[in-house]
């Protein structure tokens, strides 16, 4: 006899026949009875196999899909931080790229205001020498006129003299 038993086996089964035994036909219909039984278990038995292995499959997809996804979301969160630092680096470079410029055109504008201080020094230099040779001018022509003036006068006086003197000379 095997380990296991089936159907087959109990409704093959032969017993010795003894006096006063077991009733044969009773014995038949119980042997028959329970190979239909172990037929049906074995036949549930193996329907639950089946379903097992499909279950089996479908618990190593899932993990599968599982450490598939953690994978996924971890290089996700890799990216993440990856693109936040790169974000971070690349702002920082705008700023320092943005403050040198901003240092440069201060510069520039410093060095305008130096040459506009300059040329308006020089231009205000000019107007003061403008000024101060066009005060001597004008004191020298009012020296003139004044000189004019007094020769104007003194042309007069001699004229005045010249006839008064000749009209008692005559």
């Amino acid at each position: 006899m095997s380990s296991r038993i089936t159907a087959m086996d109990i409704q093959g089964q032969e017993f010795p026949i003894k006096l006063r035994g077991y009733d044969s036909d009773e014995v038949r219909i119980y042997l028959s009875s329970l190979a239909e039984e172990i037929e049906r278990l074995n036949l549930e038995n193996s329907t639950l196999r089946e379903d097992m292995g499909r279950f089996k499959e479908q618990i190593a997809e899932y993990k599968d899909r599982a450490r598939s996804l953690q994978e996924t979301l971890v290089t996700a969160q890799q990216m993440a931080e990856e693109f936040k630092e790169k974000s971070r680096t690349e702002s920082e470079l705008l700023v320092k790229e943005a403050r040198l410029k901003s240092e440069r055109l201060l510069e520039q504008a410093q060095d305008q205001l130096n040459q506009i201080e300059a040329e308006t020094s020089r231009a205000k230099l000019e107007r003061d020498m403008f000024e101060g040779r066009l005060r001597n001018m004008l004191q020298e022509h009012e020296s003139l006129l004044d000189l004019r003036k007094k020769e104007r006068a003194d042309g007069d006086n001699l004229h005045f003299l010249r006839r008064r003197g000749g009209a008692e000379v005559g």
